[in-house]
């Protein structure tokens, strides 16, 4: 299997999102967080928009291209609750969008991941082909941003999880 270790974390990170999600109030879903200053529903709306350009990149498609100017790279700040989705909306897209990762990952070929990729961001870096941007989004780029959930978490008053 090519991603068996992104598999491995990304399926251990989805079992921490959901503790953290649980106590995430709806309330405070654009709210600018302190630290990061990253809101729940941007990080949410972030993290289901990367995990479909992962799924494009693996043969599938965007659902949501429209959230790209809300919740794409550099796009912080720009959703609010008049713009951006509900929570609902956010979470369902959210966990459709890991579940359909973890599947295509898990019968990605190696012919197909080993091709280069045409990510603009990371030309002239050392995320060469499809599989480091897939594993890059399943490992590092998810576990940044769960972090910063994680965050928000704490900033609601909650006591750490571990």
């Amino acid at each position: 299997m090519m991603f068996e270790n992104e598999i491995a974390i990304l399926t251990f990170q989805l079992k921490h999102f959901e503790k953290v999600l649980a106590d995430l109030p709806a309330e405070k879903l654009y709210e600018p967080a302190p630290g990061h200053g990253h809101s729940i529903g941007w990080l949410l709306g972030h993290l289901a928009l990367s995990s479909e350009y992962g799924i494009a990149m693996l043969g599938g498609k965007v659902e949501h291209p429209q959230w790209a100017p809300i919740f794409g790279a550099g796009s912080d700040g720009v959703a609010s609750s008049t713009t951006g989705p509900d929570r609902e909306t956010l979470v369902a897209a959210f966990r459709k969008n890991h579940a359909e990762l973890l599947e295509r990952a898990s019968n990605a070929t190696a012919e197909h991941v080993h091709q280069p990729h045409s990510v603009k961001m990371f030309e002239g870096s050392s995320i060469k082909t499809i599989g480091n941007v897939v594993g890059m989004l399943m490992t590092n780029h998810f576990g940044f941003h769960l972090s910063q959930l994680s965050s928000c978490r704490r900033s609601c008053g909650h006591e750490k999880l571990f």
